[in-house]
């Protein structure tokens, strides 16, 4: 009985060697609304103020093996801003800032991403106010947010991002004698995975 030449033999293996190889992907997340505000922070009077909008939505897609591939995407509602003090609201509301009526939603979109460390990144994108788009960098950080003893928690982490912006860039000017041009932002969001 003749053998199979050796060729033959290893055949399998060579075929194997050309099955396309399934890479980790990126996975995607969507932000807990219930779970997420963005923070603003400004000096008035010498002063600190903070207020805060309620009502954030959007996704990330985060690429564990590659994050400089990950991309943000975040929208907030301008009319869920508040400080506590009505009359401060209205006013940012308003024309003279966050115009809410023309200009309803303020966004964030990630253009790129620079890992500084396992849990840190600087993404930059575009931050969209006031119907004026400009460029900003964000300092984050990635970190699980699981509770073994809650089923829905299972895969969630916590994104938070921090930057600093000149409110003039954004034609929000009313107030200058009074009010800091530079106004601190973070966003404090709970991400879950998209199912």
């Amino acid at each position: 009985m003749r053998k199979p030449h050796a060729w033959k033999a290893t055949l399998p293996a060579i075929a194997m060697a050309f099955v396309p190889v399934q890479f980790a992907q990126a996975e995607n997340y969507i932000i807990d609304s219930k779970r997420t505000e963005v923070r603003f922070s400004y000096v008035m009077a010498f002063a600190t103020q903070r207020g805060r909008f309620s009502r954030v939505e959007g996704n990330l897609e985060f690429d564990e093996r590659a994050p400089q591939k990950s991309q943000v995407f975040a929208k907030i509602a301008t009319a869920s801003v508040e400080t506590g003090q009505p009359i401060i609201d209205d006013t940012l509301k308003g024309a003279e800032f966050f115009n809410a009526k023309a200009a309803p939603t303020l966004t964030f979109r990630s253009r790129s991403v620079k890992s500084t460390d396992a849990d840190t990144a600087q993404i930059t994108g575009d931050m969209t106010i006031n119907g004026i788009t400009k460029p900003v960098t964000l300092d984050v950080t990635l970190t699980k947010h699981e509770n073994p003893a809650l089923k829905y928690s299972k895969g969630r982490k916590r994104f938070v991002g921090k930057t600093k912006i000149s409110r003039s860039a954004f034609k929000m000017t009313s107030y200058a004698d009074m009010v800091a041009d530079e106004i601190g932002i973070e966003i404090d969001a709970i991400v879950r995975p998209k199912r």
